[in-house]
Protein backbone atom coordinates (compact mmCIF):
# COMPACT_ATOMS: atom_id res chain seq x y z
CA UNK A 1 0.00 0.00 0.00
CA UNK A 2 1.21 3.51 -1.06
CA UNK A 3 1.06 6.34 1.67
CA UNK A 4 1.59 9.64 0.58
CA UNK A 5 2.25 12.09 3.02
CA UNK A 6 2.32 16.04 1.76
CA UNK A 7 3.76 17.48 5.10
CA UNK A 8 7.09 15.16 4.59
CA UNK A 9 7.42 15.21 0.80
CA UNK A 10 7.26 19.02 1.60
CA UNK A 11 9.70 18.97 4.72
CA UNK A 12 12.22 16.64 2.78
CA UNK A 13 12.10 18.77 -0.66
CA UNK A 14 11.33 22.19 0.70
CA UNK A 15 13.77 22.74 3.62
CA UNK A 16 16.89 22.37 1.77
CA UNK A 17 15.43 24.99 -1.33
CA UNK A 18 14.28 27.74 1.70
CA UNK A 19 17.48 27.12 3.69
CA UNK A 20 20.00 27.48 0.83
CA UNK A 21 18.15 30.75 -0.43
CA UNK A 22 18.29 32.04 2.79
CA UNK A 23 22.41 32.17 2.56
CA UNK A 24 22.38 28.80 5.31
CA UNK A 25 25.79 26.71 5.34
CA UNK A 26 26.15 24.10 7.64
CA UNK A 27 29.75 25.63 10.01
CA UNK A 28 31.22 21.84 9.82
CA UNK A 29 30.15 21.91 5.74
CA UNK A 30 33.22 20.71 3.92
CA UNK A 31 35.69 23.40 2.57
CA UNK A 32 34.46 26.21 5.63
CA UNK A 33 36.71 27.41 7.95
CA UNK A 34 35.44 25.42 10.82
CA UNK A 35 36.29 22.03 9.26
CA UNK A 36 39.48 23.05 8.48
CA UNK A 37 40.19 23.77 11.66
CA UNK A 38 40.31 20.04 12.55
CA UNK A 39 43.91 18.61 13.70
CA UNK A 40 45.63 21.99 13.35
CA UNK A 41 44.72 23.13 16.88
CA UNK A 42 47.41 21.72 19.69
CA UNK A 43 46.48 22.47 23.53
CA UNK A 44 48.10 23.85 26.13
CA UNK A 45 48.98 22.39 29.52
CA UNK A 46 46.18 21.48 31.88
CA UNK A 47 46.31 20.92 35.40
CA UNK A 48 44.29 18.36 37.70
CA UNK A 49 41.41 16.39 36.92
CA UNK A 50 39.27 19.23 35.93
CA UNK A 51 41.92 20.32 32.86
CA UNK A 52 41.81 16.29 31.94
CA UNK A 53 38.68 16.90 31.55
CA UNK A 54 38.84 20.14 29.80
CA UNK A 55 41.60 18.20 27.69
CA UNK A 56 39.49 15.29 26.84
CA UNK A 57 36.44 17.21 25.51
CA UNK A 58 38.79 19.78 24.08
CA UNK A 59 40.76 16.97 21.85
CA UNK A 60 37.35 15.19 21.05
CA UNK A 61 36.10 18.13 19.39
CA UNK A 62 39.06 19.20 17.44
CA UNK A 63 41.10 16.38 17.24
CA UNK A 64 44.55 16.01 18.11
CA UNK A 65 46.78 17.94 16.47
CA UNK A 66 49.16 15.88 13.59
CA UNK A 67 49.74 19.09 12.07
CA UNK A 68 50.08 21.96 15.02
CA UNK A 69 49.72 25.53 13.39
CA UNK A 70 47.68 26.73 16.02
CA UNK A 71 47.95 26.68 19.83
CA UNK A 72 45.24 27.03 22.07
CA UNK A 73 46.02 27.67 25.68
CA UNK A 74 42.94 27.88 28.46
CA UNK A 75 43.11 29.78 31.45
CA UNK A 76 40.19 27.85 33.90
CA UNK A 77 38.65 29.42 37.03
CA UNK A 78 35.79 27.69 38.84
CA UNK A 79 34.21 29.43 41.83
CA UNK A 80 32.10 27.30 44.65
CA UNK A 81 28.73 29.10 46.14
CA UNK A 82 27.30 27.44 48.79
CA UNK A 83 23.13 28.23 48.31
CA UNK A 84 21.15 26.33 50.43
CA UNK A 85 21.59 26.62 54.23
CA UNK A 86 20.08 24.32 57.21
CA UNK A 87 18.91 25.68 60.70
CA UNK A 88 22.04 23.68 61.98
CA UNK A 89 24.41 26.02 59.30
CA UNK A 90 25.17 22.79 56.67
CA UNK A 91 25.30 23.50 53.31
CA UNK A 92 23.15 21.30 51.63
CA UNK A 93 23.42 22.93 47.04
CA UNK A 94 26.45 24.22 45.78
CA UNK A 95 26.69 26.47 42.73
CA UNK A 96 29.67 26.32 40.89
CA UNK A 97 30.22 29.31 38.16
CA UNK A 98 32.86 28.71 35.66
CA UNK A 99 34.73 31.43 33.69
CA UNK A 100 37.54 30.24 30.81
CA UNK A 101 39.60 32.88 29.19
CA UNK A 102 41.36 31.03 25.89
CA UNK A 103 43.89 32.58 23.26
CA UNK A 104 44.63 31.27 20.00
CA UNK A 105 48.21 31.61 19.18
CA UNK A 106 50.07 30.37 15.89
CA UNK A 107 52.70 28.48 16.39
CA UNK A 108 55.69 31.81 16.06
CA UNK A 109 53.64 33.18 18.95
CA UNK A 110 51.03 35.87 17.54
CA UNK A 111 47.82 36.06 18.97
CA UNK A 112 44.90 35.37 16.30
CA UNK A 113 41.71 35.27 18.87
CA UNK A 114 41.10 35.08 22.26
CA UNK A 115 37.74 35.48 23.81
CA UNK A 116 36.15 34.60 27.44
CA UNK A 117 33.20 31.92 27.93
CA UNK A 118 30.90 31.45 31.26
CA UNK A 119 28.66 28.82 32.70
CA UNK A 120 27.05 27.44 35.33
CA UNK A 121 25.94 24.39 37.32
CA UNK A 122 24.37 23.21 40.43
CA UNK A 123 24.79 19.92 42.89
CA UNK A 124 23.47 19.03 45.97
CA UNK A 125 25.43 17.90 49.18
CA UNK A 126 23.81 15.01 50.64
CA UNK A 127 23.60 13.21 53.89
CA UNK A 128 26.69 10.83 52.68
CA UNK A 129 30.66 12.00 52.31
CA UNK A 130 30.93 9.94 48.89
CA UNK A 131 27.38 10.85 47.37
CA UNK A 132 28.64 14.42 47.99
CA UNK A 133 31.68 14.06 46.32
CA UNK A 134 30.65 12.10 43.39
CA UNK A 135 27.86 14.79 42.90
CA UNK A 136 30.64 17.39 42.97
CA UNK A 137 33.07 15.87 40.23
CA UNK A 138 30.20 14.95 38.31
CA UNK A 139 29.25 18.65 38.19
CA UNK A 140 32.37 19.72 37.67
CA UNK A 141 32.60 17.73 35.16
CA UNK A 142 29.41 19.27 33.13
CA UNK A 143 30.94 22.18 33.77
CA UNK A 144 34.02 21.91 31.69
CA UNK A 145 32.18 20.31 29.05
CA UNK A 146 29.97 22.99 28.63
CA UNK A 147 32.78 25.44 28.70
CA UNK A 148 34.82 23.31 26.15
CA UNK A 149 31.90 23.33 23.56
CA UNK A 150 31.39 26.99 24.16
CA UNK A 151 35.05 27.35 23.11
CA UNK A 152 34.58 25.02 20.17
CA UNK A 153 31.59 26.75 18.88
CA UNK A 154 33.28 30.53 18.98
CA UNK A 155 36.60 29.36 17.44
CA UNK A 156 34.25 27.38 14.98
CA UNK A 157 32.58 30.84 14.25
CA UNK A 158 35.08 32.53 14.02
CA UNK A 159 37.60 30.69 12.10
CA UNK A 160 37.14 32.00 8.51
CA UNK A 161 39.06 35.05 10.13
CA UNK A 162 42.02 33.76 11.73
CA UNK A 163 42.50 30.63 10.10
CA UNK A 164 44.36 31.69 6.68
Amino acid sequence: MLYFNRRRFLTVTAAPLVLAGCGFTPIYGDGTAANEMFGKVALGPFEGQTGFDMRERLESRLGIASDAQFLLTVDLTINRKGLAITPDGSITRYNLKGIANFTVERTDGTRVYSDTVEAFTAYNATGTAYATRVAARDAHRRLVVTLADKIVTLMAISAKDWLQ
